[in-house]
Order: structure tokens, then C-alpha cells, then sequence
């Protein structure tokens, strides 16, 4: 933990600043144990030079589980940023209608304070501190965000704090830019979720989010039945079943098939048109996710990431836009792929 990032936390639960009551640093650039306080008594330990803003104690049973879910998946896939970095980086710069990353770094030019809500083993938030000269701050509310600091502590511009995307440690209307891509949906309550973010988003701030969009009837029954059977597996159970539904994905791939949906089958949410079978299973059928650019074990955590987690809402577009809406969000980018909808947002109110 880098000693200026005190100045910057709150108590998640009170909103009041803390201080540095001991600490251990490993460097005089960084602090790796330790202890911060609030002056009525809170306290939150540092452990492994990231702060804790996170009260186990008062997770819900099914953020509980998806914490629980996430740290395992990072736990088993600790080269995930890098393997999967090629495909993801441009797929959130098309997504978000920034399209190269010279697009990003314009956009990010102004921002002064940042967040990467949901970071993981940190990725998009590395993404924005080696693109903008602004403050990066990047959350999660797993363990890997001790893989996370790990590897990224050396950016001089990037603080990473375990917290809940939900109860951040951070003041109101704080952050020029929030990014939260494919995170919100494993929330309790996705529109209470992008409420609380956007309350830490300053006026004339930017809010960037993804979520997962609502698939035809087929797809959703196989969705819901499957994941009735696999939410509360073991993670080496569940991780069994996501190697076999990623060994059907990839055969499918390799078979290298092309059919034809010679009209459109609106009662299955079905679109005509020419498609890879593999493509046409994914999202029509079931989640069997593979991709050629990506190694195995990428592939099987991409499908356990669906399979296991307690909570992966999918919504429509009008949901998402009356949201924004309410929140007092204006659209600058609204995009909509077979996977998802992402959104890119101003505060206005």
C-alpha cells in the first residue's frame, strides 16, 4: 500500500476518513501490514500491502458466496490477465466506443481520479494507469485483488483496496471516471449497485458498465437450470462440469461449421442468418464458451465464471437504459452484443 492513498479512503461504513494507527513497510515506497482507524474506533488491517475496507461480517450469504467464487477463480487462474489481454482490451475499447487505445488515452486525458470497480487480478485497472496520468484506483472484492497488487504494485499511479463495489471507501462524488465491466451483474441488486456508483461519480463524470444481456428462451431455461445444479457445487465440481462444457465448446470450433437460419424464429428470440455452430449453440442453446485467441485454461475459467458464481443477472436493454436514466445518467455510448449491453455515461444530476 502506498502511504498517500490514506488520505484519499473512508470508512465504508460511517463515511469517516482514516488514519495509519501502525504499520509495517517493506519499502519507503510501500506499506505491507498494518492497521487503519477511524477516530470513533473502526478499524481495517492491511494485509499483504493491500487495505481490507471490507467487513466480511456484513456480506449478504450470496455476496459471501461470490466472494468466495471469485477468489477461487483467481486462484486458478493467476496468468488470466495476461493470457486473455489481447482479445479483452480491444473488446472493452469497441465496446465503449473508444475504439484504439489512443481513443482511450484522449478520452482519459482530463480525468484526475479513476476507479476500476471490480478489478480482479487488476487488468483494466493497469490499462488506465499506464493511459492517463490520473489517480487509478482499482477494488475488488475477492482475493485476487492480492494477485492484483502483486504484480502491479510498482505502478506509481495505481492503489489497490479489497472493498465492495457497493460500500466503496471512497467520498461522494469523488471519481472523474468509474469503470465497472462485467461486475455489476454478480450483485445482489444491479440498479441499487449502479446507484451506489454512481453517487461516487463527480458531476460532469463519466460511468462505464457492463451487463449481461437477457438471451432468447432457450438459452435462458438451459442458463437456469444448469446453474441451479452448479452454484452450489464445490469449486473442483464445478470446475469438472465447466472442462466438459469447454471441451464441447471447443469441439464445436473445431468442427468448423456453418448453418443457416433461413428466417427469423421470433417466439425463440432466434435471428436468421449464416452462423458458425459453435456461435449458434453459445448463444442460443448454452453457455460453452471457447475461444481460439485464449489458452484452456482461460476457456474453462470463462465458463466456471458463469457456472459458479451465486448471482449473474441478465437484463434487457430498455432495463438498462431506464436505469441510467433514473440515476441521472446521460448516454454517450450504449452498445448492445449477443453477451451483453455496455454503457458509457455522463453524470449530469
Amino acid at each position: 500500500m502506498k502511504p498517500s492513498v490514506v488520505e484519499h479512503l473512508r470508512c465504508p461504513v460511517t463515511g469517516d476518513p482514516v488514519f495509519l494507527s501502525d504499520g509495517a513497510p517493506v519499502s519507503t515506497a510501500e506499506i505491507a501490514s498494518g492497521r487503519l482507524r477511524t477516530s470513533v474506533g473502526q478499524e481495517y488491517p492491511i494485509v499483504e500491502g493491500v487495505p481490507v475496507m471490507l467487513r466480511l461480517g456484513a456480506l449478504t450469504a450470496g455476496q459471501a458466496e461470490t466472494r468466495e467464487s471469485f477468489s477461487e477463480k483467481w486462484r486458478r487462474a493467476r496468468h488470466y490477465r495476461e493470457a486473455t489481454r489481447a482479445h479483452y482490451v480491444q473488446w472493452y475499447l469497441d465496446r465503449y466506443g473508444f475504439g484504439t487505445l489512443d481513443g482511450l488515452s484522449g478520452f482519459l486525458r482530463s480525468k484526475r481520479r479513476i476507479l476500476d470497480a471490480g478489478t480482479g487480478l487488476g487488468r483494466d485497472a493497469e490499462l488506465f494507469a499506464r493511459h492517463s496520468r490520473a489517480l487509478v484506483f482499482g477494488i475488488d472484492i475477492s482475493d485476487g485483488i492480492y494477485d492484483a497488487y502483486r504484480d502491479l504494485h510498482h505502478l506509481k499511479n495505481l492503489h489497490l483496496v479489497q472493498a465492495d463495489l457497493t460500500r466503496l471507501p471512497f467520498p461522494p462524488a469523488f471519481f472523474d471516471f468509474i469503470s465497472c465491466d462485467q461486475v455489476i451483474h454478480h450483485t445482489p441488486d444491479v440498479c441499487e449497485s449502479l446507484r451506489a456508483l454512481v453517487r461516487h461519480v463527480a458531476a460532469g463524470g463519466h460511468l462505464a458498465v457492463y451487463v449481461y444481456k437477457k438471451k432468447g428462451p432457450i438459452r435462458e431455461f438451459c442458463d437456469d437450470y444448469i446453474r441451479r445444479l452448479t452454484v452450489g457445487m464445490p469449486p473442483d465440481e464445478c470446475m469438472r462440469v465447466s472442462e466438459s462444457i469447454t471441451r464441447f465448446g471447443k469441439s464445436l470450433a473445431d468442427a468448423k461449421i456453418e448453418i443457416e437460419v433461413p428466417e427469423e424464429i421470433p417466439i425463440l428470440g432466434i435471428k436468421a442468418g449464416k452462423y458458425d455452430l459453435q456461435r449458434f449453440i453459445y448463444w442460443n442453446v448454452l453457455k460453452c464458451y471457447w475461444n481460439d485467441s485464449m489458452d484452456w485454461e482461460s476457456n474453462v475459467i470463462t465458463n466456471f465464471d458463469w457456472y459458479h458464481p451465486f448471482y449473474a443477472h441478465r437484463h434487457t436493454p430498455e432495463e438498462v437504459g431506464g436505469w441510467c436514466e433514473a440515476a441521472g445518467l446521460e448516454i454517450v455510448n450504449f452498445n448492445v452484443v449477443e453477451s451483453g449491453i455496455s454503457v458509457l455515461g455522463r453524470r449530469v444530476l
